[in-house]
Formats: structure tokens, sequence, C-alpha cells
């Protein structure tokens, strides 16, 4: 709550308002008084914004609706709970999990393949013939040529030797390996800094919210001061009035500011995957480390996870475009067979084995090789482009993020003297009016300037925290503490 920052009811003395009138009237100066409002303007100039104040004071927990105690979570702690809740992170580690199976797949190809084949013929009719006997008194031994019906079951063995596609499929993999790790890095950035964004958030809102309650507070005693004046007959029923509609605006204010502060407070809880309520408190602002712009761009083409993944993408461009020129090349195998006949004949026999050594040179497959490497081709390009599209980008982002810290800081600066002058401003104009030397249409003046620039204080500051951590996420050094190790 900003307590020095709010007229003193009772007079600067502490006299009531009735003696201090009339102190006044008797003709005490009013430099007198200024200089006493000039104290506390410049202790209220230091002091911090609300919400941190109102966290620093506050530690005790908070209860819900049904007397629950309300948890706590730090803004460390939402990182923690984001890890392990959100599902975009769970989906980058599962696609991370599909990719490094892809090196064991070019492994596969080089392994030995063992299948049994298995085949039932059944022939128009059997073809057969007895052979004569070699000595009188002998019977010809009968000849099956082709049984009317035979199984017959092959346990074949195939073991490649040559196989162009091998190097390639294993570059793949790999490549494809490291990009998925470079986009799980580079999710868990994105989740975080998301999650920064609605802390944050909170944390304006609330310091919103504590603001509404002041002018709303502010609005309300003007407002009893405009009826007790209009008692005595000092003022007409139009300062009533319009101190009333002052009043009315500033409810409306407060409402509207607790309705954004609990959208803030679900949003932050789907980020963290937590249930509300919960409470936020008073992170340690992040500090500008310095650099120029073209230090910290060199740093982010080596730091940022998003860069990494698009170079990795441009290598599996090019082993997928290998793929296809491994086709060219001729493939060798053998192979060995061991049948078993039901019905064995003298060209096929059970238990024959048989050792292939097999040579495939492909020749033509009517340009389906010609067409798929221009489509590879064309893919390579296309990754390349979009690499070079991206350091672009990254250059852009890093000099936007840099403005806007210049910028905000700026700002801060000239908003610090703002708050200063117009909380002076109000504090006399309202002294001013309590005694007749203002009229209401100042003192509503005065304390709508008031309200307006605390308002832009609080999103100034809090713009300025966020516009720190984008510049690390531009950088590629946000939550770098809580990327898995490798």
């Amino acid at each position: 709550m900003w307590n020095t920052m709010i007229p003193n009811p009772k007079g600067v003395s502490g006299a009531p308002r009735c003696k201090q009138r009339r102190w006044i009237r008797r003709g005490l100066p009013l430099w007198l008084v200024l200089v006493g409002l000039w104290s506390s303007v410049c202790a209220a100039a230091e002091a911090p914004p609300p919400a941190v104040r109102a966290a620093e004071n506050d530690n005790t927990p908070a209860a819900s609706d049904e007397g629950a105690p309300v948890p706590v979570i730090p803004l460390e702690e939402a990182y923690r709970l984001a890890l392990a809740n959100e599902e975009q992170i769970k989906i980058a580690g599962s696609e991370l999990a599909k990719a490094q199976l892809l090196p064991w797949r070019a492994y596969a190809q080089l392994t030995p393949r063992a299948e049994i084949d298995g085949v039932f013929t059944r022939n128009k009719e059997e073809i057969s013939f007895f052979s004569q006997p070699t000595l009188p008194g002998q019977q010809g031994t009968p000849s099956t040529i082709r049984p009317l019906e035979s199984w017959q079951g092959t346990f074949v063995i195939t073991q490649p030797l040559i196989q162009p596609s091998f190097p390639p499929t294993l570059q793949l993999g790999k490549a494809s390996v490291h990009q998925n790790v470079e986009n799980y890095g580079f999710t868990i950035r994105e989740v975080l800094y998301g999650v920064a964004r609605a802390y944050y958030d909170v944390l304006r809102s609330q310091a919103q919210v504590i603001v509404a309650q002041e002018t709303l507070r502010l609005t309300q005693d003007e407002l009893k001061q405009a009826q007790a004046r209009f008692r005595v007959g000092e003022v007409t029923k139009t300062d009533v009035l319009r101190a009333e509609v002052e009043v009315a605006r500033a409810e409306r204010a407060l409402i509207r500011n607790q309705n954004e502060l609990q959208l803030t407070l679900t949003v932050l809880a789907r980020a963290i995957g937590v249930r509300e309520p919960l409470r936020v408190v008073e992170p340690t602002p992040p500090q500008y480390g310095g650099g120029g712009y073209e230090q910290l761009v060199e740093k982010s083409y080596k730091q940022r996870q998003d860069v990494k993944a698009q170079t990795a993408a441009v290598e599996v461009a090019r082993q997928r475009k290998n793929q296809v020129l491994a086709r060219y090349f001729p493939q060798v195998s053998v192979q060995w067979q061991f049948p078993r006949l039901d019905s064995p004949t003298f060209a096929n026999r059970d238990r024959f084995w048989t050792m292939l050594l097999n040579f495939q040179i492909p020749l033509f497959d009517g340009g389906v090789r010609e067409i798929d490497l221009q489509e590879q081709t064309q893919n390579l390009t296309e990754a390349e482009l979009q690499l070079d599209r991206l350091r672009k980008d990254v250059g852009v982002e890093v000099k936007r993020a840099l403005l806007a810290i210049e910028t905000l800081g700026e700002t801060l600066q000239t908003l610090k003297k703002e708050v200063s002058l117009a909380q002076e401003n109000f504090e006399i104009t309202s002294k001013q009016y309590r005694v007749g030397l203002a009229t209401s249409l100042d003192i509503n003046t005065a304390l709508n300037s008031l309200n307006q620039v605390r308002t832009q204080f609080i999103d100034q500051t809090y713009a300025y925290q966020v516009a720190v951590l984008a510049l690390d996420r531009a950088v590629g050094v946000f939550g770098q503490d809580y990327l898995p190790q490798r």
C-alpha cells in the first residue's frame, strides 16, 4: 500500500480538519503546509512498487474460499512445475525418443535376416514313372516328378554384404537426433519464457489492483470532503455529483483490474499445470548484462537451440539426398536356404541346403530415382534458405529486445519523476480544495493524472523486467540452468 502517498485525513499536524481550516483562515502561511507535503512526496518517490511492498509485508499464507491455505509459488518453483507438467515439453521429449531410434535403423540394414517361407502346391495330376528293373525278378521303382499335393517349408538366412544406403542412413539418424535434441531444449526455453511472462502478468495485475484500491479510497475521501463542504454551504451540489461519478469510475476500474488478475492467475495455473487458487511473490528483478549488438548476435548464433536445430535440419536434408544417390549403386548379399518337403522328388530333395551370392545392380526404374533426387535437392535448398532466414530473424529479434530495454529504461526514469510530481500536485490540490482555493474539477483532474501515471509506472516496470528476459531469450541464455545436461 502506498500509504506515504495518501493525504493525511487529519492534516499534516494531526489536528482535525475543522481546526486546520481555522488556522489557515487565521493566517497560517500555506508554504508551511507544503513543506510537510514535500517531505512525504520525496519518501514516496523512493518507495518500491506496491506489489513489492505488499509481498514484503505479507508473509502469511492466504486462504481460499473453502478455508484451505493458498499455496505460494515462487518463480523458480513455477519453472520446475512447468517442466514436469507442460504437454509441449512431453511431446518434444517423445519426438526425441523416436529420433534416437533412427541410428539403429541404419545398423539394422547390415544385420542378417531370417525367415521361413511356406508353400502348399496342388497340381492338376501327379506325374510319376516306374524305372525298369535291372535284374530279372525285380520290380520297378516308382519315381515322382510332380506330386499331386505337396508342402514345402524353407528356412532362409540373408546377410547383406554391401549396402550403399547404410552410410547416409546412419548420418541421417545422427543428424535427426541432434535436431530433436536442440528442438527439445528450444521447447523448454519457450515454455519457461511463457511461464515467466504469465508470472509477471500476475504481478502487474496485482499491483494494478492495489493502485485501483488506493484510487477508490482517495475518491471516497474526496466525496466525503465534498459532502461535508456541501452541508455547510461552501460548495454546490455539482461538486458532490462530480465526486460520486469519480467514485463510480474507480469502483468500475477496480472490478476490471480484479477480473484481469483472476484471468492472469488462470493463465499462470494452466502454464505450470496446477489448480487455482495460488499466490505469487515478487522475484529478484532480472538485470541487463550489457553488451553490443554485434556481440550479442554472434552469441545468439552459437547459443540458440532453434538455430542449431535448423542447422541440423540442413544436414538431414543433405543425407536424404545421399540416400537417393545410394540407390544408383549395386547391392551384394549372401543367402542360405534350408528346405523341408513332405514329398521329395529326384529334383527337389528334403534337407538339401543351398548357398547363394546375390548381386543387384539397378539399371532403370522408370525415372523414379531421378524424380526423388530432384525433390531432395529442392528440399536441401529450402532448408538452407530457412537457416539464412532464421539467422536474419534472430538479428532483428536481438535488436528489438535491445531497443525495448533502452526505451523502457528511459521511460521508467521519466515516470518516476512523473509519479512524484503527480503525487505532489494531487496533495497540494487536495489541500487547496479543502480551503476553497481549488475547484472539484481541479481535484478530479489531479487524481486522474495520479492514477494514470501510477498505472503506467507499474506497466512499464514489469514490462522492463520482461524485456530483460526477452533479450536473454533472444540471445539464447534464458533458462540455461533448466536445460538437461548432455
